[in-house]
């Protein structure tokens, strides 16, 4: 049997494979998360590039990468460098709706997996008092689109259509399939 590594310092991606029984380790993999044209080629490549770096060094172990992306059109919005920055991401996406893409790369000896799906988020109206208190948590800094779904996010998001774990950033319903079929 293959041991499982996780290539991602996510907490929510660490709690949703413990949720599911899996046992893994976490080694996260360190690349430049550079724009690669529109957001899926972006999150599909991403993710392949952390498994593959991780792998590279563990090549006995079935290793599992993955990206989430927040994008309103075409446009790519990443996780903030600043209070001011998370401040006008979170204003831009008020009232509206956008998406959210997260891709999974599952690699090991002979296996290159990779499997997405996109969910549409939509915000409430947000003050700016709201946008102030959001981000006196702290809880955008770290997130694409400035935003988590899973904590006090959860409060300026109005409405998911999609799957909530896709939004979190791991897709359970398609990623649960690949990891059962090669660990059993």
């Amino acid at each position: 049997m293959r041991s499982l590594i996780l290539a991602s310092g996510s907490p929510r991606r660490r709690e949703i494979l413990s949720m599911l029984g899996f046992s893994f380790e976490v080694i996260p993999a360190d690349i430049e998360e550079d724009v690669f044209g529109d957001p899926i080629t972006t999150a599909r490549t991403l993710a392949k590039r952390k498994a593959l770096r991780v792998w590279q060094r563990h090549k006995g172990s079935l290793v599992v990468g993955a990206d989430t992306l927040v994008f309103l059109g075409s446009s790519i919005i990443g996780k903030p460098n600043s209070e001011e920055e998370a401040f006008k991401t979170l204003r831009l996406l008020s009232g509206r709706w956008h998406k959210v893409v997260t891709a999974v790369a599952v690699v090991s000896k002979g296996i290159r997996i990779t499997v997405h799906d996109i969910a549409r988020v939509k915000f409430k109206e947000l003050s700016d008092r709201e946008i102030e208190e959001y981000i006196s948590t702290g809880e955008p800094m770290d997130k694409a689109g400035a935003y988590g779904v899973q904590g006090y996010g959860s409060t300026i998001v109005e409405r998911i259509e999609g799957n909530f774990y896709t939004v979190m950033g791991f897709p359970i319903h398609k990623v649960f399939p690949v990891l059962k079929e090669f660990i059993g």
